[in-house]
C-alpha cells in the first residue's frame, strides 16, 4: 500500500471517530498533531472532509430510509489510536479500512485529478486542500490546474468559478490566471469567474490586485481590491465597485449550493440555473425574461423552481427532451 492510500485510510478512520465520538479535547490534539506531520495527511484529511460534508447534504436529501443499518467493524490504521471500533452512521454505512477515493467518489461527486487539475460536473461542488495549506473550492461545470513548483503558487482557471482561501506567504504570492488576466494574492481570500474572456472576483479578506496583460506578458492596468470590494472585466475594461455584505453573500451564496436571487431579471435567474443543470431552461418570450424574481433556490432543483415562478407569474412551462420552455401564460 503506497503513502496516498495509507494517508486516506488514516483520514477517513478520524471522520469516522469525529462523527460518532465520543470526541474529547485529548483526541482534537491528537488529530492537530497527525495533521501536522506531513502535507499528505493534510490534503486526505481536508479533501475527504469536503467528502463527508457532501454524503451528510445527500443524506438529508435521502432521508430516512427503513430501518437504520447494522454497525460495521473497522480495521483502523496503525498510526491512528482508535477507542472504539464501531461506529453507526444515520443511513450510511462505511467502514473506515476500505473508504478510499474510489470508495468515497461512488457516494460523492469527488473533484477528480490528474496531476494537478481538477474539475467538477454540472451541479457538483468540491473543496480542495493545496499542499501549501491553502483551500479551494471549485464551483458547477469548473476546470483548473495548480503549479506549486515555482517561486509562486499559481493556479490557472481554464473554465468555471472557484473560491480561494489563500495561506499567507509573502516569499510566494498567489497567482490565478483565467484568460489575459493575473489576480494577485499573498494571504486573502476571493472568489474568481470566468466567462470565455470575461473574469469576475469578489474579495471577502485582504485584498488583491487584477492585472490585465498584453502581447509579451506586457501589464496594461492593475487595480487593487480590498476585502468588500468586486470587480468585472470586459475586454481590456475593469469596473470596480463596493459590495455591501448581503451583495458578497449573494455572490458567494454558491457555495452553500443555493441561488439568491433580488429583484433580479428573470432571463438572468435562467442563466444561473442553467449553469448547475444538464437540462436547460429556455425562455422563447422576451416579456419572460424581463420579470423580476426574488428568492433563496437550492441551484440543482430546477423543478422546484419551475413550479415556482409558475405559481407567482403569468408563466407556462413545456418540458421538451432536456429543455424546459417558458413562455407568458395566455
Amino acid at each position: 500500500m503506497g503513502n496516498r492510500e495509507r494517508d486516506e485510510q488514516a483520514a477517513a478512520a478520524w471522520l469516522l471517530r469525529q462523527e460518532n465520538g465520543p470526541w474529547s479535547e485529548r483526541d482534537a490534539a491528537e488529530l492537530e498533531a497527525w495533521l501536522a506531520q506531513s502535507v499528505g495527511h493534510r490534503a486526505a484529511y481536508y479533501r475527504f472532509k469536503g467528502a463527508w460534508q457532501e454524503v451528510g447534504r445527500l443524506q438529508a436529501l435521502l432521508g430516512p430510509a427503513g430501518a437504520a443499518p447494522e454497525p460495521v467493524r473497522a480495521a483502523p490504521p496503525p498510526d491512528v489510536p482508535v477507542r472504539a471500533r464501531r461506529w453507526r452512521l444515520p443511513g450510511l454505512a462505511v467502514a473506515a479500512g476500505v473508504v478510499c477515493a474510489v470508495g468515497l467518489a461512488a457516494l460523492v461527486q469527488l473533484p477528480w485529478s490528474r496531476d494537478d487539475v481538477y474539475a467538477t460536473r454540472i451541479g457538483a461542488l468540491e473543496a480542495v486542500a493545496l499542499p501549501d495549506g491553502s483551500r479551494l473550492t471549485l464551483n458547477t461545470d469548473s476546470r483548473l490546474r495548480v503549479d506549486m513548483a515555482g517561486d509562486d503558487r499559481r493556479v490557472r482557471l481554464r473554465q468555471g468559478e472557484a473560491f480561494f482561501e489563500v495561506a499567507k506567504d509573502p516569499a510566494r504570492p498567489f497567482v490565478v490566471e483565467a484568460g489575459d488576466k493575473r489576480i494577485i494574492a499573498v494571504g486573502t481570500a476571493f472568489s474568481v469567474r470566468r466567462d470565455g474572456d470575461d473574469v469576475q472576483v469578489v474579495v471577502t479578506e485582504g485584498r488583491v490586485r487584477i492585472e490585465t496583460t498584453g502581447g509579451r506578458d506586457e501589464v496594461l492596468q492593475a487595480p487593487l481590491l480590498e476585502a468588500g470590494m468586486a470587480a468585472r472585466t470586459q475586454g481590456d475594461a475593469v469596473l470596480v465597485r463596493a459590495r455591501s455584505p448581503v451583495e458578497l453573500a449573494q455572490d458567494l451564496s454558491w457555495r452553500t449550493g443555493q441561488l439568491v436571487f433580488r429583484d433580479t431579471p428573470m432571463a438572468e435567474a435562467i442563466a444561473e440555473f442553467n449553469r448547475y443543470n444538464t437540462r436547460k431552461l429556455v425562455v422563447e418570450d422576451p416579456a419572460v425574461g424581463a420579470l423580476r424574481v426574488g428568492g433563496i433556490f437550492r441551484a440543482t432543483e430546477l423543478d422546484a423552481f419551475v413550479s415556482l415562478i409558475q405559481q407567482g407569474f403569468p408563466v407556462q412551462a413545456q418540458t421538451e427532451d432536456d429543455r424546459i420552455v417558458l413562455t407568458a401564460r395566455q
